[in-house]
């Protein structure tokens, strides 16, 4: 390979692209200014490195938070103490959550009440929020602890499990909301949560208490794109599922149907599972 010289690292195009790099090598070689080539070789480093955050800084997302989040997702396992305080971290998001007191009501679920639940992210303030009760998963021993916290998609539901809190970006703004599971309002007592969505302006978490009212008495099976699909149980027959739409902070009913599996006009097979009547216009259907 052709050395570089002295004269010639100093005559780098310092007007060419931030992201375009220039050969400072010459075609020649002067044997003469052997001697040079360590400086001249430490120069040009140091001009890249100058150089070369400039090009990459551009290609940063808003949030690097929702950048790593949507590749790999974080778990935590942290439960309160005798005291009702927990530490959760997940990635680079501290979630502390003090409260007057937890108990396992139930086998597999431990309830803490009057719980003030504090927030903080790389794009958050800190902030803490107040609720009533939060819920979270707790496994009878011996059996491994529960998954109690969750960072990233909900795209795939909750096939591994329930978490008491959960940031992902649920209104596909490109920031992290809050998903809190606070009630059991769901179907047959299944998870009802507390939704909050990150406002930008002043980088703060707001209840969205119309999207909760629209999840009344229904399981939230996934969230995807924005949209968070549901469905409910009543008796031995009737069903029904949802899809709502979450933009900003405006939450609207995009689709519904409600059928039953008994009787004469009773869905069955492939009819049950055609989700042709959740296609919005537009959309393709299968």
């Amino acid at each position: 390979m052709t050395k570089p010289q002295l004269s010639d690292v100093t005559d780098i195009d310092m007007h060419a692209s931030a992201c375009q790099l220039v050969e400072p090598f010459p075609k020649e070689r002067d044997d003469q200014l052997q001697h040079h080539k360590y400086w001249g070789e430490i120069l040009l480093s140091v001009l890249l490195l100058t150089v070369l955050p400039g090009c990459q800084s551009g290609l940063k997302p808003r949030s690097d938070s929702i950048q790593r989040s949507a590749v790999e997702k974080i778990h935590a396992e942290d439960m309160p103490d005798d005291n009702g305080f927990m530490e959760m971290r997940l990635g680079d998001a501290l979630i502390t959550l003090e409260s007057d007191g937890c108990s396992s009501r139930m086998i597999s679920k431990l309830i803490c009440s009057n719980v003030r639940l504090t927030v903080s992210t790389p794009t958050l303030r800190r902030q803490t929020l107040l609720l009533p009760e939060v819920w979270l998963p707790r496994a009878p021993p011996p059996d491994s602890p529960d998954e109690t916290g969750y960072r990233g998609s909900l795209d795939k539901g909750f096939a591994e499990g329930w978490h008491g809190v959960m940031l992902s970006d649920i209104n596909d703004d490109g920031y992290e909301d809050l998903v809190v599971w606070s009630g059991s309002d769901g179907t047959y007592g299944d998870p009802s949560y507390t939704y909050f969505l990150y406002d930008a302006r002043p980088r703060r978490l707001v209840e969205n208490k119309e999207l909760a009212k629209l999840m009344e008495w229904h399981s939230l099976s996934r969230i995807v794109d924005g949209r968070l699909f549901a469905w409910y149980r009543s008796g031995p027959c009737d069903r029904g599922e949802k899809v709502i739409g979450i933009r900003g902070s405006t939450a609207e009913l995009l689709a519904s149907r409600d059928y039953t599996t008994c009787g004469e006009h009773a869905l069955e097979g492939e009819e049950i599972f055609d989700d042709s009547w959740m296609k919005l216009e537009g959309e393709p259907r299968r």
